[in-house]
C-alpha cells in the first residue's frame, strides 16, 4: 500500500512539535528515555512519524539516540552547556562582524526596534515568555541579515537548547547587573561599523549571558 507522503509528513510535524513542547516545559526533563511506544502514545501518532521527529529533535540537539539503547532527552552536563556556550560564541561574532560590513539602515532600525523592546524588560526585571520570545527574535533576526542559511539554522538549534536548560534552572541568588542599553549597544556597535568593537561588545554580551544561565 502506497504511504500519502502529505499525512506522514503532517504526523511527523506533529509529534515533533508535542514532544518539543513537553521537552521545553520541563515534562520531559534532561535524561528521560524517549521510547517509541510511549511516544507514540503522547502524540496520538504511529510510530514512524514518532521516529521522524525524534530523528529531527536529535538534530537540533535536544535528543541523543545510540544503537541498542534508544532515544533519550539531552543531559545538561557542564561539558554540553559549555560547548553550546562556544558555539553560540563562534556564530554570533560572526553574525555580528557581517552586519557591520553590509547592513542597511531600514533593517539597523528593526534591530533597535526589537533591541529597546528587549531592553524595557530587562529594566523592569520581566523575563517572562515576552522576553524570551523577543530575545529569540533579536539574534535570530540578525543571523538572518546576514543571508547566510547556515548561520540562522544553528543558532536555531542553539536556541531550543537554551531553552531546555533554562527549564532546569532554579531562581538565581544574586543578580548580576545589567546594563540599561544591553541589547541597543549590539545594534550601535553595528552601525559603527567597526568589526572588532561590534566582536568585541559581542563577546562581552554572551559571557554575561552565560554568568547568568549558570549563577546559583
Amino acid at each position: 500500500m502506497a504511504i500519502n507522503t502529505e499525512t506522514f509528513r503532517t504526523s511527523a510535524d506533529t509529534a515533533y512539535e508535542i514532544i518539543c513542547s513537553n521537552i521545553l516545559a520541563g515534562n520531559l526533563p534532561p535524561g528521560t528515555k524517549l521510547s517509541r511506544r510511549k511516544m507514540a502514545e503522547l502524540t496520538g501518532v504511529s510510530i514512524i512519524p514518532v521516529i521522524e521527529a525524534l530523528h529531527r529533535l536529535e538534530n537540533e540537539g535536544l535528543v541523543e539516540s545510540k544503537p541498542q539503547w534508544g532515544s533519550r532527552v539531552i543531559e545538561l552536563t557542564d561539558e554540553t552547556i559549555q560547548d553550546r556556550f562556544a558555539l553560540r560564541e563562534a556564530i554570533e561574532c560572526q553574525v555580528i562582524r557581517i552586519l557591520c560590513k553590509k547592513i542597511t539602515r531600514s533593517e539597523l532600525n528593526e534591530l533597535y526596534e526589537i533591541a529597546a523592546e528587549l531592553d524595557q524588560y530587562e529594566i523592569e526585571n520581566k523575563l517572562d515568555d515576552g522576553f524570551w520570545d523577543s530575545h529569540y527574535d533579536f539574534h535570530l533576526r540578525m543571523a538572518q541579515l546576514t543571508g547566510h542559511k547556515s548561520l540562522e539554522e544553528t543558532l536555531h538549534r542553539i536556541n531550543l537548547f537554551n531553552l531546555l536548560q533554562r527549564a532546569e534552572l532554579t531562581a538565581h541568588s544574586k543578580e548580576l547587573p545589567i546594563p540599561e542599553d544591553n541589547h541597543r549597544r549590539l545594534v550601535k556597535q553595528i552601525e559603527s561599523g567597526d568589526c572588532n568593537a561590534a566582536e568585541a561588545e559581542m563577546r562581552n554580551h554572551i559571557f554575561h549571558s552565560g554568568l547568568a544561565q549558570r549563577e546559583d
